[in-house]
């Protein structure tokens, strides 16, 4: 699973997103699918397929913390070549049946995050292919939660300076304050001056390491929504404030065919994947339905995404801090740590 490809197609989606409302997306969730049916492609379905996912397809994520699963599922009288046995074995096939036992397999795979497929499943539906992923980390730090503007807000004080990073991107400086999880995965609330679009697709592009939060300090320099005060902790830190989120989003990804690389695919005149079947199948349905929940002892992420197709310490004053108050719009990218590939990625706007 390369960073590069998740992020770019991450990237690209939010960009075709209209509007600055609060939403969540996984790149994560729709790039093994995409890998999959490219595999089972013909021309043109083939390379639209191959460009939108960036690669072949090479299993799924796997790291303690973050569960990642792949299903099929075929009505009884359709029938799958060999291959399909390559990176759709036997044990991860049904026969599709009813709605309940897609929502079932939903409910399991994401640990009840999510309960529902996210798809409207007819008789002209004769093949269902899903992939579900579920998050969750315990932060290493928690954060202690009060009530604030009828919302439950949450803050801790860091000592760890380089815990919020400055950035030069194409969108402008960014602010960066990364959220250690006890496990693998960290969350980044990223901080700029532009919108939605402009400010999560620089950061999903960011490539350096940017100034250190105590290079900040030090010159009191300035970044997005950071302001240096006195503080009454013994030693410098980063004092992070933000409100407690839960974000829920349903997307149609035929409503932008051009980012996933389903322009041919949807055609309904022609089949697009003997790889798959005999029968000529199109997709009917591409939807992804995501959560992120954001709070004082960590972060939990699920997302389903089906393509479905059819025929056709004590206080002590005298240092100072670096205050990131998140009373504005603000992104986060929940980031498995050692490889860097995005799981999660959202806005928050409760403006």
């Amino acid at each position: 699973m390369d960073a590069l490809h998740v992020s770019r197609l991450t990237a690209g989606w939010i960009a075709a997103l209209p509007g600055e409302d609060s939403t969540v997306v996984s790149g994560l969730g729709v790039q093994p699918l995409l890998a999959v049916l490219a595999e089972v492609a013909d021309e043109p379905a083939y390379s639209e397929l191959v460009e939108a996912a960036g690669s072949r397809y090479g299993g799924v994520l796997e790291a303690p913390g973050l569960r990642m699963a792949l299903g099929l599922w075929t009505r009884p009288d359709v029938d799958l070549q060999p291959g399909v046995d390559r990176f759709l074995p036997t044990e991860l096939r049904g026969v599709l049946t009813d709605q309940a036992a897609l929502d079932t397999w939903v409910a399991e795979q994401t640990d009840g995050l999510l309960t529902r497929m996210p798809m409207e499943l007819s008789d002209e539906i004769r093949l269902v292919l899903a992939s579900a992923l579920a998050l969750k980390t315990t932060w290493a730090q928690p954060f202690h939660e009060f009530p604030r503007n009828d919302r439950r807000w949450l803050s801790r004080a860091d000592q760890d300076l380089d815990s919020l990073r400055l950035h030069d991107s194409a969108a402008g400086p960014l602010t960066v304050a990364t959220v250690r999880g006890a496990g693998e995965f960290d969350v980044r609330l990223v901080v700029g001056d532009g919108g939605r679009a402009a400010v999560l697709t620089a950061a999903l592009a960011l490539e350096d390491d940017g100034i250190s939060g105590a290079e900040v300090l030090a010159a009191e320099r300035p970044a997005p929504g950071v302001e240096v005060i006195e503080s009454m902790t013994p030693v410098p830190t980063v004092i992070l404030s933000l409100p407690y989120f839960e974000i829920d989003a349903v997307h149609d990804l035929l409503q932008h065919p051009d980012v996933f690389g389903l322009t041919a695919a949807s055609d309904a005149s022609r089949g697009h994947f003997p790889g798959l079947s005999p029968e000529p199948l199109a997709v009917d349905q591409a939807r992804q339905a995501v959560l992120a929940r954001f709070s004082a002892t960590g972060f939990e992420a699920a997302a389903v995404t089906a393509v479905a197709a059819a025929a056709g310490s004590a206080p002590r004053p005298g240092s100072k801090a670096l205050y990131v108050d998140l009373d504005r719009p603000f992104g986060f990218i929940a980031v498995h740590r050692p490889t860097g590939v995005p799981v999660v990625v959202g806005w928050v706007n409760y403006s």
